[in-house]
């Protein structure tokens, strides 16, 4: 009979396996028919899953398209829980975003091509870019005061602003990555982050 640890574990596979199968159905979907055109009900359809088992994952279409498959906010949250927030500067959060970039090098990966049609199409659709700029703007004043007494609110309103302008480099690099790559003979993400961040050290 298999342990706790093994039935939880399976169960965590089964779950990421679910909401997978979810994304890839509704990107697959926006892709085809529209964002705004597509209905919740024909995502769970092409899932096989219910309408109920769709917001038992997401709680909205946009967020079945821009929930953090990659883990770049675990990251960010890890790299602000282990360091003096008075120490804070913005090469710390590049360095936390170079690392989850380094996965995507290589274009004919199954994974980067896929993250590249998920950023095409949030680009393309305005309902998404929407919801893409609210979610960041929300993370970037929540981390902050996550920090409760460890910070002054001098120290968190400086650190709102590192993270403002992180997120303002890897969305430029997210952008621009996709514009180099319309004809699949761009340059990889990490080497465009990498110029956005130069170039914005520059200004």
């Amino acid at each position: 009979m298999p342990d706790s640890s093994e039935t939880g574990g399976l169960r965590a596979r089964r779950r990421d396996a679910t909401r997978m199968e979810i994304h890839e159905a509704a990107v697959d979907l926006f892709e085809r028919n529209g964002f705004d055109e597509t209905t919740v009900d024909e995502i769970a359809a092409a899932a096989g899953v219910s309408p109920r088992t769709f917001f038992r994952y997401f709680p909205t279409k946009e967020e079945c398209v821009l929930f953090d498959r990659f883990g770049f906010e675990q990251a960010l949250d890890a790299r602000l829980a282990d360091i003096d927030p008075d120490s804070l500067a913005l090469a710390d959060i590049e360095s936390v975003y170079r690392a989850r970039l380094e996965g995507f090098d290589d274009r004919s990966d199954d994974v980067s091509a896929h993250f590249l049609r998920v950023q095409k199409l949030v680009l393309a659709t305005p309902t998404l870019s929407r919801a893409a700029l609210g979610r960041h703007a929300d993370t970037c004043r929540r981390r902050p005061e996550s920090l409760g007494d460890r910070s002054s609110a001098r120290t968190k309103s400086q650190i709102r602003m590192i993270l403002e302008i992180a997120n303002l480099e890897v969305q430029c690099a997210f952008e621009e990555w996709v514009e180099l790559n319309e004809t699949g003979q761009g340059p990889a993400l990490l080497d465009v982050y990498d110029d956005v961040c130069r170039r914005i050290r520059e200004l």
